[in-house]
């Protein structure tokens, strides 16, 4: 009999283990492509990059932007990709967006292509957070 409710508690543990692994939180999803193109205004400002909310947007320049959903915390990480012949030179958002993000580890700046993982602002509930994320792409 003890072995029985030994064996019971067991199961019911590992199925409440797994029953949270079924229900985890999903990786960020992204909305469509926005592109703001040389010549427009910045609506934010990048970093590192001369280029303050309200300046125009240089020649030989784009910016990308992309509305993020968030499913609750998570670790996934988001790809982000420049055009054909254009690299990564700077990420951004709107100041006091509900959604922040890091750029992962081994991914990095001047590359088509750049891995982010995205979080909820301090104080914002992860599930069903919503911001824009905008990626300043240069021609090579």
């Amino acid at each position: 009999m003890r072995i029985t409710r030994k064996f019971t508690a067991a199961t019911a543990v590992l199925a409440i283990a797994g029953s949270g692994t079924a229900i985890a939180a999903q990786a960020p999803t992204l909305g469509p492509l926005t592109v703001i193109k040389a010549g427009q205004k910045s609506p934010i400002d990048v970093a590192g990059n001369d280029l303050p909310r309200g300046a125009t947007i240089r020649k030989g320049t784009e910016l990308r932007r992309w509305k993020v959903t968030m499913h609750g915390p998570s670790n996934a990480s988001v790809t982000l990709k420049c055009g054909p012949g254009a690299r990564h030179v700077g990420l951004g958002s709107q100041e006091g967006a509900k959604v922040a993000f890091a750029v992962v580890k081994g991914s990095e700046y001047r590359r088509q292509a750049i891995r982010v993982r995205f979080y909820a602002a301090p104080g914002v509930e992860a599930d069903g957070a919503r911001a824009s994320v905008y990626a300043l792409c240069k021609k090579s």
